[in-house]
């Protein structure tokens, strides 16, 4: 509005960080056996340059549709040994499932964006994932 281009700054100079928070349930079985179940709160984070020509990092729409797909999709209301093939054989501790998260937004999101992933499976813990 009345701003000239020479006194915008340059999008291209700068890192934006961007956090999506996503709630979903899941259990699990400890290596005792016992049935923990947690509404999970996730949080995203993706880090980059702003695109000069959008004014975006990502389009908000195709980050909620790669979360959906690889976390929500795969785990909402799950028995993460049961129903997923990720904890067959192997406890699915809360460190071992937000690098697993990691590891599936890594590879379903541009290459290098995915800076942060935050796994709090109660208000007093949360496991953070970094780049």
């Amino acid at each position: 509005c009345g701003t000239s281009d020479s006194a915008r700054p340059s999008e291209a100079a700068t890192t934006v960080l961007i956090t999506r928070r996503l709630e979903f349930s899941a259990s699990y079985r400890n290596a005792a056996g016992a049935a923990l179940g947690h509404n999970w709160e996730l949080e995203v984070t993706l880090a980059g340059p702003v695109d000069s020509e959008t004014g975006m990092l990502i389009d908000l729409k195709d980050l909620k549709s790669v979360i959906e797909r690889e976390v929500e999709a795969r785990f909402d209301h799950r028995c993460l040994n049961d129903d997923t093939p990720y904890f067959r054989d192997r406890a699915p501790t809360p460190e071992r499932f937000a690098s697993l998260i990691f590891e599936l937004l890594d590879k379903a999101l541009p290459s290098g964006l995915l800076h942060r992933v935050r796994l709090s499976p109660t208000r007093d813990l949360t496991i953070e994932v970094t780049r």
